[in-house]
């Protein structure tokens, strides 16, 4: 099995009540999230929301300065 190279544009750490959470994202929009017990990163699949989606139940995001992310 060939090890396939990822590079990163950004990382960012969460914090969950499991622990620390690491995710990636490449320069082609690509979220991965770090196994740490397996040691890889693993691609999260993404999907936008529904033109109705102010109904439905998402987590708020904090942008820069505070401001809340639509």
């Amino acid at each position: 099995m060939a090890i396939e190279m990822i590079s990163f544009a950004q990382i960012a750490t969460a914090v969950t009540p499991k622990g620390a959470v690491l995710y990636g994202l490449t320069a082609s929009g690509v979220v991965y999230e770090y196994n740490y017990s397996r040691e890889v990163w693993i691609p999260l699949p993404m999907r936008a929301l529904p033109e109705n989606g102010s109904q439905a139940n998402v987590i708020g995001l904090r942008g820069p300065g505070g401001r809340n992310a639509e």
